[in-house]
């Protein structure tokens, strides 16, 4: 079945990926906006829980997807899936601006324990406040890894770092998440 905004069968649409990005870097809006209907939500899902702000998510997400517009021609195939280039992209602009937060707030002013789970079920919200607690490297991995569903070789290319640096930092991550799920159920 050919998918009608692209042309592309709907089947396979990411096993087409370079085809479509080939199609929104030569300026095609109805491939754009399938790429953005397909992979918006996960970015977004992303952001929010490395940064824990709603509205932070959603302004790096739509940083994402400019940038996806405006670099289509930039993105290799040979290099990395699609997905993981995007992830790649949101990584480094939630670090950016979790960074910048930092060094802009006075110290201890921003707590990441106690930021607020708005759209979390009552039993997530430990989860997602216990992940916000999480040392950023910590955080991204065991985000990637478990809630985007990546490989620890994609989310190593996403990281930057070697796959054995990324199952370090899932072993610390899980560690660390035992160790504060059991503190705040005592």
């Amino acid at each position: 079945m050919i998918h009608s905004l692209t042309g592309v069968p709907s089947k396979g649409l990411m096993e087409d990926e370079a085809e479509v990005m080939r199609r929104v870097a030569g300026g095609d809006g109805a491939a754009y906006a399938l790429l953005v209907a397909h992979h918006l939500s996960p970015i977004a899902a992303y952001t929010q829980r490395m940064t824990g702000n709603e509205a932070l998510a959603e302004d790096i997400a739509q940083e994402v997807f400019l940038r996806l517009w405006l670099k289509a021609a930039d993105f290799d195939p040979a290099r990395a899936r699609l997905t993981t280039w995007l992830h790649r992209m949101a990584h480094n602009l939630a670090i950016d601006h979790l960074r910048k937060r930092q060094r802009e707030a006075p110290m201890g002013e921003i707590d990441a324990g106690e930021v607020a789970c708005h759209d979390a079920t009552d039993d997530a919200a430990p989860v997602l406040n216990a992940l916000m607690q999480l040392p950023e490297r910590q955080r991204s991995a065991l985000t990637l890894t478990y809630y985007q569903d990546l490989s620890n070789r994609e989310v190593a290319d996403i990281m930057g770092l070697g796959t054995r640096a990324v199952e370090s930092l899932l072993v610390r991550a899980r560690s660390a998440m035992k160790r504060i799920l059991e503190m705040t159920h005592d």
